[in-house]
């Protein structure tokens, strides 16, 4: 077992992230609300100069480890882009996991055509009608869950049982929004560490209080643990897909918990900026509700784990009931 990210993967993670901050950041995702086409604009073009129309996650680990860590640099600055599922797509049409009852899919209206895959059965072929889609059309059609959520037309006489390369396909999928949200999550972290070092109070920056290192502290720890267990997953996912169904929700089970904890310390050391969008913090914490509520949220999660262990069982590190003494 070597869960640790190759250095190549490393490498191109942060020359993503290096053309995601030329590209403004966080400001990017600002921009994007305000000129929803600046997504197939600009944002494509600089995914295409990294090279994502020929990185497929399901070649070899290594060119998973790379969409990986492509992910976690996305998940940094809320990159206002389907990036999973444009790194799943097959002959062109992006790939998504959506709920049982719709085909309702992130930036869904960036491409004419998906394949969408529930869970636990079909997939399917779901349509955007462009008929007359311009930006006042699209604000209105983007629900409150995110900036850029909507509602895909599905062909339910095409629906299908879940096949193998679908099955496949909805764990590399689970487990690359994983690594946005952890991209998400360590960047709140940094940014609280920079405003509580600036702001001010009682004549000292609020980073000498005890209490507000002890909430930052909980909040790296956490982050650190998600990562080893992303790391540990990916090599999972890439070494043997299919009795990876587990882990993979559970490591979708823990990104939603230290999302939520994390973003929410975060946003409270921030004040009331916390929740203002002149501040990154806020934008993050909007922009990656998609991933963390998409297709389902924790309880769903929760209740999708419990029946996958009860029918394959759990391969930990340990035999269950502890270590080896």
């Amino acid at each position: 077992m070597n869960p640790v990210l190759p250095g190549d993967a490393v490498e191109f993670g942060a020359t993503a992230r290096k053309a995601f901050l030329a590209l403004g950041g966080v400001d990017a995702a600002r921009a994007a609300e305000e000129d929803p086409a600046r997504r197939s604009g600009e944002i494509a073009s600089t995914l295409s100069a990294l090279g994502i129309d020929e990185l497929d996650p399901r070649d070899d680990a290594d060119t998973f480890a790379a969409a990986a860590a492509l992910c976690e640099a996305a998940g940094r600055v809320a990159l206002p882009y389907p990036i999973v599922g444009s790194l799943l797509q097959r002959d062109g049409v992006p790939f998504a996991v959506v709920p049982d009852d719709r085909a309702r899919v992130d930036h869904g209206d960036l491409f004419d055509a998906w394949t969408v895959a529930t869970i636990d059965g079909t997939t399917k072929t779901a349509n955007w009608s462009r008929q007359g889609a311009g930006n006042d059309r699209l604000r209105d059609q983007f629900g409150r869950l995110g900036p850029f959520v909507c509602d895909l037309d599905a062909d339910e006489s095409a629906a299908r049982e879940l096949s193998h390369e679908s099955g496949i396909d909805v764990r590399y999928a689970l487990t690359l929004t994983s690594w946005q949200i952890l991209g998400a999550t360590d960047r709140a972290v940094e940014l609280a560490c920079e405003h509580v070092n600036g702001r001010i109070q009682f004549g000292k920056p609020i980073s000498a209080f005890q209490s507000v290192q002890f909430m930052l502290a909980d909040c790296a720890v956490a982050v650190a643990g998600l990562r080893e267990l992303a790391q540990f997953t990916t090599w999972r996912v890439a070494t043997s897909p299919i009795e990876a169904a587990v882990d993979v929700l559970a490591l979708r089970m823990h990104a939603i918990d230290t999302a939520r904890a994390v973003l929410r310390t975060c946003q409270q050391l921030h004040g009331a900026a916390g929740v203002c969008d002149e501040y990154d913090i806020s934008v993050l914490a909007r922009h990656i509700q998609p991933a963390l509520r998409l297709p389902f949220g924790g309880e769903r999660t929760a209740a999708e784990l419990n029946e996958a262990v009860q029918a394959m069982g759990f391969v930990g590190l340990f035999p269950h009931g502890g270590a080896h003494k």
